[in-house]
């Protein structure tokens, strides 16, 4: 007879045990009565008293002998969703420390047992978190969290398996010194990073391929730990920073690895960090955005509690949406006098019973961590010591302290499981009694089956108590209590995009971040709080965002956010979560794209009405959205990141097999309408790797682009197809070769990248001139010729290479190719400062043109022209032969020809005084030049608006533009330095505008400082080209200046300067304004009749220009020497004559507060004051 103690083997019929001395005697398992031994059922209550069965041995070379069913039954039922795919998982590597002395010692069979009790450690505490091990090896094991079984908080469950696992060996290690009086301990390592599922088998024996060093880093760290330490990876601390203590074991060389790895040693979780919120709540928490009207319903909620009308509020959203955050502000705004208990699910608490009520319990009994057993007990034994006192029993149990009262442990545990309902509804029923109590419930979605259970039967036992009972959970997880009238869903949608904006910005202090990365953030995230604050925190920590000023930068370029591993960790479980059907739908639809019709999906995967249903699925779920009814039906990813996570789950051939028949289903359905489709086209066949298709799909796609004058788009859809070909080594036939280049040259000429363009166009020639193509060949000698006037050529060089060109077009008889060269001939020399040579070379040109007919030569020289027209001082002829020109150029594609143009003809009406057209013409340049990215003459037009704001004295908007204009010009000179030439114009231009904006609004001293500090500057070699256009203005400035100091010398010499050069260029505006100030040179020397001779020459130069500010400018000075000579009504005159262009000027401005500002600027109201006295 064996001891039911110590299990000896006793002699039969023996009373007392001959080893121990212990009564030999069973006690029932079920109602607790002695039964001699040897019997097989219990007298009192009929129960089994036979031993069961032991367990086969664990097999540790089969998963399936170790694994538990529920985890066995989990991994099979979805394996086939998981196989070949990419998963996010933390490696967890355990070992004996000191096994290799330990096997030295002991014998093999001592060794076993040994490593079999470590083994069943193990196996348990990693079980117990829904890890899986992979491997067994002779001293320890390799784990995986996250795979096969998708977890978002896979590393936090490697953490707490591997404290559980020291916890349970420190325990296990002290038997083992005493029986074998050998130290024993393990020591642990973790890493974070994914892995690909290839296969598992039906022994659960699973195929899978580490991407980069995902586990070799884990084995790596493991063997870096000390005996009897956690040590985890960099990857694997960020995602679990704030959930538990650790600390720094420093930079630590590694084998395999070039440089030293920062590690850090996992000392202990903390007990109040177990959810995402309570360790954001830790961290500190920004201003709540966008949630009013929900905290409203809450409150109102509450109310109707008071007044003892029960209310169940369930909150619902996607994960990261601020369910717990909302709750928590809710909190916040009752106060902390109000009854408030909470009950927390976990991911892994599935499989424990009770895990939310005991915390519920626990806070109603006011027991905290770190209590005594005794006080514990005593807590219980006060609140329960009236009518609860029957339920001690039952508080006991639920909290895990032992309960010696007999009647209770003769309950069954369908008996425990009842009571112990009733005694925690009683309880909370209590708590009520004496005040309102609000019950929330975070995180339902991952309640234990027998909470959820209890919680369904007290929704409907609180109908006439004062209880508020919130339970936050993801769409997928509704509880079965979501009935009844006092019950209300209360869904929690992402944030609006301004209130994104403003949560960008508390999370910065309040900072604002530069606008399109503060876009690309929301349009990301979709504007879920969590994943906006989890991104910016990533970008901060990465150092890719840097506080400049007050706002903050991207420190480089920021193409592409990255995916944090804690929201891909989120979207990648909820899509495992989802059956297999949604699942494969999903990643199917999220190759196609974050938005994507129907029909397309339905001819890739072959389905009928049941795709639908599949569809509105997905949308009830809240991770699609219907985009579009009309003309087809479309479907859209709620957020990018859902989308990204999807497409990126899928391994990479198979993606390719999605993408090849993606794009041949667009051909097949969209057939009468490709071009629609030609940069979708190109994506997917260059992601199917069919490589030739791809390229001919990217050139149609950026020749359609630079017809649409999309200039940016278009060389990056050129460059796509060079790198094609070069990568997939294909051979393109003399025309494409051709296209590909010639068309990357005009887009990158548009764009201000002068060196590609002019690389590309040699290319394309050489491929004319090898095969004999003249036509394109002339095209193209045309479009080098107006790409050179972008580069530095001294007069003799810059004429040899036109004449080069015009030979040639001879040669070949083209004559509209010449005249083009022509004019860019004469359009270069006369930026050159040669203005008026210029100008008759462009004359000619446009006659040579006239004559060939041909509507692009004409265009091209007109054009030419009419900026000739406007340097030599006739605006007015500018805008006579620039109508109508704009939308000619349209037809023929040329974005840097048609800013060109609405730039020149903008500039020439605001010169005639026809500001508000001026107005127009110039911001439908820009709203181009934004959309489209043509930054050559976007700078341009950005300081030509702020010229027409100046014009008409508003120096405070001009200055916003003339900025906007320099920081733009400045860009493209760094970025492009050989389209730094005309950048520098355009800086220079700015600079000067801004410089005037200062001195119209009095602050002179400012406008010196910067006009001399821009002369230094300006020595450089990009201020080469077009120097007389803005040099002459700089000059007329800094006379202003100097006259107002009285450096009259000074003054006159820039003036006699600037008057020469304009009278043998003839340029009218230049000359009228400097003679302008000669006269008032000439006045400070009491030279008046000299003055009056000089401002009335400037007077009718200037109404040559027509331009009206300078007229009216002039009339004053003219009007100021007749009142010295005190020759009134010739002054009166000239003051009259002033006014009159003023009203005119002010009479078309049909904005009132552009007429009203005009008007009240102090220069106008100077010159009405004096004109009226």
């Amino acid at each position: 007879m064996k001891c039911p103690k110590c299990q000896f083997d006793n002699r039969e019929g023996i009373k007392f045990c001959e080893e121990c001395g212990a009564k030999m005697e069973l006690k029932c398992p079920k109602c607790g009565v002695e039964v001699p031994l040897g019997r097989k059922f219990c007298g009192e209550c009929g129960a089994a008293l036979e031993k069961a069965k032991e367990a086969p041995p664990i097999n540790y070379l089969e998963p399936k002998s170790y694994t538990p069913k529920f985890l066995v039954d989990k991994i099979l039922t979805t394996r086939s969703s998981i196989e070949g795919e990419r998963k996010l998982v933390t490696v967890l590597f355990a070992d004996v420390a000191n096994y290799t002395a330990m096997s030295e010692k002991l014998d093999p069979e001592e060794i076993h047992q040994i490593m079999d009790g470590c083994f069943k450690i193990l196996m348990n505490e990693i079980h117990k978190y829904e890890g899986t091990i992979t491997q067994f090896t002779g001293d320890g094991a390799m784990a995986l969290f996250g795979a096969p079984v998708a977890n978002e908080d896979h590393a936090q469950r490697a953490c707490y398996a591997a404290l559980s696992i020291q916890k349970a060996v420190k325990e296990y290690g002290e038997w083992v010194k005493s029986r074998y009086r050998m130290d024993f301990k393990i020591r642990i390592g973790l890493n974070s990073g994914p892995v690909v599922v290839a296969s598992i088998g039906d022994d659960l024996r699973m195929d899978y391929t580490a991407i980069g060093d995902t586990t070799n880093l884990a084995a790596r760290v493991e063997q870096a730990a000390k005996p009897g330490e956690i040590w985890m990876s960099r990857e694997t601390r960020n995602i679990t920073r704030g959930y538990f203590k650790e600390e720094s074991v420093g930079e630590i060389p590694l084998k395999g690895k070039a440089q030293p790895q920062h590690l850090y040693r996992l000392i202990s979780d903390l007990p109040d960090m177990r959810t995402r919120f309570a360790v954001g709540l830790a961290k500190g928490v920004t201003d709540l955005v966008g949630r009013r009207p929900e905290i409203e319903a809450l409150r109102s909620a509450y109310e109707r509690v008071k007044g003892g009308e029960a209310q169940v509020v369930d909150v619902v959203g996607e994960a990261g949406v601020g369910k717990s955050r909302l709750v928590y502000e809710f909190q916040r705004v009752l106060g902390h006098d109000e009854a408030f208990l909470t009950g927390i699910c976990v991911p892994y608490g599935r499989n424990i019973n009770f895990l939310p009520l005991i915390d519920v319990v626990k806070e109603c009994f006011g027991i905290v961590e770190g209590m005594s057993e005794e006080e514990v007990g005593n807590r219980i034994m006060e609140r329960a010591k009236n009518g609860l006192a029957p339920m001690i029993p039952f508080y006991r149990n639920l909290i895990l302290l032992k309960v010696d009262d007999p009647r209770f442990n003769v309950l069954d545990p369908e008996g425990r499981k009842f009571g112990t309902f009733e005694a925690v509804k009683n309880l909370i029923l209590s708590m009520s009694e004496e005040k309102p109590l609000v019950i929330f419930l975070e995180d339902v979605h991952w309640m234990d089956k027998i909470s959820e259970e209890f919680f369904t039967y007290f929704s409907h036992c609180i109908h006439d108590h004062k209880i508020l009972m919130i339970s936050a959970y993801r769409p997928e997880g509704a509880p079965p209590w979501a009935q009844g009238t006092h019950y209300q869903r209360l869904g929690l949608e992402t944030l609006s995009f301004d209130a994104s904006i403003r949560l960008v910005r508390n999370i910065l202090g309040g900072l604002p971040l530069a606008p399109e990365i503060e876009k690309k953030i929301v349009e990301k995230t979709g504007g879920n709080p969590f994943f906006v604050e989890e991104i910016v925190r990533d970008l901060l920590d990465r150092g890719d965002l840097v506080k400049s000023g007050d706002q903050y930068i991207g420190n480089r370029p920021i193409d592409q956010l990255e995916i944090p591993n804690t929201i891909q960790g989120v979207l990648a479980a909820r899509m495992d979560r989802l059956s297999e059907d949604l699942r494969h739908t999903m990643q199917v639809a999220s190759v196609i794209g974050r938005d994507f019709a129907f029909r397309i999906l339905k001819s890739i995967m072959e389905l009928g009405e049941e795709l639908r249903v599949r569809l509105t699925n997905l949308v009830g779920l809240e991770i699609l959205y219907e985009k579009a009814l009309y003309p087809e039906l479309e479907y859209i990813f709620k957020n990018v990141l859902t989308q990204e996570v999807a497409y990126e789950s899928l391994l990479k051939q198979r993606r390719q097999e999605i993408h090849g028949r993606i794009a041949r289903a667009i051909e097949e359905l969209y057939a009468d309408r490709l071009p629609e489709h030609y940069e979708l086209l190109a994506h997917h066949y260059g992601r199917s790797g069919e490589a030739e298709k791809a390229i001919e799909y990217l050139m149609l796609a950026a020749e359609k682009s630079n017809q649409n004058k999309a200039a940016q788009a278009a060389c990056e859809f050129f460059r796509e197809a060079l790198r094609m070909v070069e990568s997939a080594h294909i051979s393109l036939d003399p025309d494409k070769k051709r296209r590909i280049h010639q068309g990357l040259a005009s887009a990158s000429v548009d764009i201000g990248d002068i060196n590609t363009a002019l690389e590309n166009y040699r290319k394309a020639m050489e491929v004319c001139q090898k095969h004999g193509v003249i036509a394109d060949e002339m095209e193209i000698l045309v479009e080098i010729g107006w790409a050179r006037w972008f580069t530095p050529m001294r007069r003799e060089e810059a004429i040899r290479f036109y004449e080069e060109g015009i030979a040639r077009t001879r040669e070949v008889r083209d004559k509209g190719a010449e005249s083009r060269l022509l004019s860019s001939k004469g359009f270069y020399l006369a930026t050159m400062g040669y203005r008026y040579e210029g100008y008759n070379m462009a004359v000619e040109a446009e006659a040579m043109a006239l004559q060939t007919g041909n509507p692009r030569a004409v265009v091209a020289t007109r054009g030419i022209r009419a900026v000739s027209e406007r340097w030599l001082g006739r605006p007015g002829k500018t805008v006579e032969l620039t109508e109508g020109m704009t939308d000619a150029l349209s037809k023929m594609f040329n974005l840097n020809q048609l800013s060109g143009l609405i730039y020149i003809r903008g500039l020439s009406l605001a010169e005639i005084g026809r500001i508000e057209d001026a107005f127009a013409a110039l911001k439908h340049g820009i709203d181009l030049c934004e959309k489209f990215g043509g930054a050559v003459h976007l700078g341009r037009l950005y300081n030509t608006l702020g010229y027409c704001y100046s014009e008409i004295h508003h120096p405070e908007e001009a200055w916003k533009w003339n900025l906007k204009s320099e920081e733009i010009a400045r860009k493209l000179m760094a970025q492009y330095p050989m389209g730094g030439l005309i950048a520098g114009e355009i800086v220079a231009q700015a600079d000067v505008n801004l410089m005037e904006n200062l001195f119209d609004q009095g602050k002179t001293e400012e406008a010196w400082d910067r006009l001399k500090s821009f002369e230094e500057e300006s020595k450089s070699s990009d201020y080469y080209r077009s120097r007389d256009r803005w040099e002459a203005r700089l000059d007329f400035l800094a006379s202003l200046i100097l006259l107002q100091h009285d450096n009259i010398s000074e003054a006159e010499a820039r003036i006699i300067k600037n008057l020469e050069i304009s009278r043998r260029e003839h340029t009218k505006k230049i000359e009228g304004r400097f003679l302008k100030l000669l006269g008032e040179v000439q006045m400070k020397r009491n030279e008046f009749d000299r003055a009056i001779s000089s401002i009335s020459e400037a007077i009718l130069t200037l109404k040559e220009v027509g331009n009206p500010r300078q007229l009216w400018e002039a009339h004053t000075s003219l009007a100021l020497a007749y009142k010295k000579l005190q020759r009134e009504s010739e002054a009166r005159e000239q003051w009259g004559a002033a006014v009159e262009l003023i009203h005119k000027t002010a009479n078309g401005l049909s904005d009132r507060n552009l007429r009203e500002g005009f008007l009240n600027a102090k220069p106008i109201r100077d010159i009405h004051a004096k004109a009226g006295s």
